[in-house]
């Protein structure tokens, strides 16, 4: 049959070079672990400045709230005593009132 068609069936895998390639070549381990722990070592290098930074501010916080405790007591102890002064203060004229009474009801009589 010379009417025949021969067919040649030639596959050629045509694949890119850099897929015969190593994907890791470019990959350095000690180079990602050395920027790695530098990384870390920044992040705990700020979280302690921060962290000095809020226990300056706290302490600064403390101080301001011992001192308003300070006055806050003092306050109130001067109140207490100026309560008691007072309360002796009015017995006392009561003491004194009741005796006036006592005296005028017995120089009635």
């Amino acid at each position: 049959m010379p009417s025949e068609t021969k067919t040649t069936n030639t596959q050629t895998t045509n694949l890119p070079p850099a897929a015969n390639q190593n994907p890791f070549v470019g990959f350095d381990p000690m180079t990602a672990w050395t920027q790695g722990q530098a990384a870390l070592h920044q992040m705990m290098a700020d979280a302690f400045g921060r962290m000095t930074s809020f226990a300056e501010e706290y302490a600064s916080l403390e101080s301001q709230f011992v001192t308003r405790a300070q006055g806050a007591v003092s306050n109130w102890a001067q109140l207490t005593s100026d309560a008691i002064a007072y309360g002796a203060q009015l017995t006392a004229q009561a003491r004194k009132a009741g005796l006036e009474n006592a005296k005028k009801l017995t120089s009635v009589a």
